[in-house]
């Protein structure tokens, strides 16, 4: 498509994968890829600081979503890791994942925070009628060569299933950044394990941006549908 910074407004809505790749890759940097859904008169921003590793790499994907309120201004905060302080204009309002209403619109100053983790400042202008959504990933302030060949951790939960064993539908966990994908006992909600890219699980339903899954015999959770794909 070309090469950064880069803009389109003829693109198609819908869900679509965007790979973004260093042209250089002398100093070891890796490479980003993010599902991104797209919404006719919405613009969707991707901001990514590439670092030495994936645990060191850094971004955000800024979008907007409409609400019924009219007269308000949502802002959601979903980060890597979880438990990150968010402080929106100066005032601590509390810990990722999190919900803000805003009130009026206008232009904030939203910083993320977590120890062991580079502090995080994204500017960004909050509408009323609209959900500002920020997903952040924080890249660590030291990663040792321990660090690194440990960063894609075993799941708690269940290993996944064969794809063959599986029917219709289902979804496949995509790449990320961290190496793994939570679930989550609700959009946005608390962990309750971790599953890796390749996995594949049965589908049970979905919702704005989040695909509901039978991780577990028995035991369902939700995903970001931002890293995995819906096989029908």
């Amino acid at each position: 498509m070309g090469k950064t910074p880069y803009s389109s407004n003829e693109l198609q809505a819908g869900e679509v994968t965007v790979r973004l790749v260093p042209e250089s890759n002398t100093e070891g940097y890796t490479a980003w890829e993010g599902k991104i859904k797209l919404v006719g008169g919405i613009l969707v921003l991707i901001d990514q600081q590439f670092g030495s590793s994936s645990v060191s790499s850094s971004g955000q994907v800024l979008t907007l979503e409409k609400i019924k309120d009219k007269q308000n201004a949502i802002i959601s905060v979903v980060s890597e890791p979880d438990g990150v302080l968010v402080k929106l204009d100066g005032e601590t309002k509390g810990f990722s994942p999190i919900n803000i209403d805003s009130g009026a619109a206008g232009d904030h100053e939203i910083i993320l925070s977590k120890e062991g983790y580079l502090d995080k400042t994204i500017r960004a202008r909050s509408v009323l009628s609209y959900r500002l959504v920020i997903n952040a990933k924080l890249g660590q302030t030291q990663v040792s060569s321990q660090d690194s060949l440990s960063s894609t951790p075993t799941p708690s939960g269940s290993a996944g299933t064969e794809t063959a064993a599986l029917e219709k539908p289902y979804v496949i966990i995509s790449e990320t950044e961290t190496g793994f994908l939570r679930v989550r006992n609700a959009p946005s909600g608390d962990e309750l394990t971790k599953v890796n890219p390749g996995e594949s699980f049965a589908f049970i339903e979905e919702s704005t941006d989040w695909y509901k899954i039978e991780y577990e015999k028995g035991k369902e959770g939700w995903i970001s549908s931002q890293y995995a794909k819906k096989v029908e």
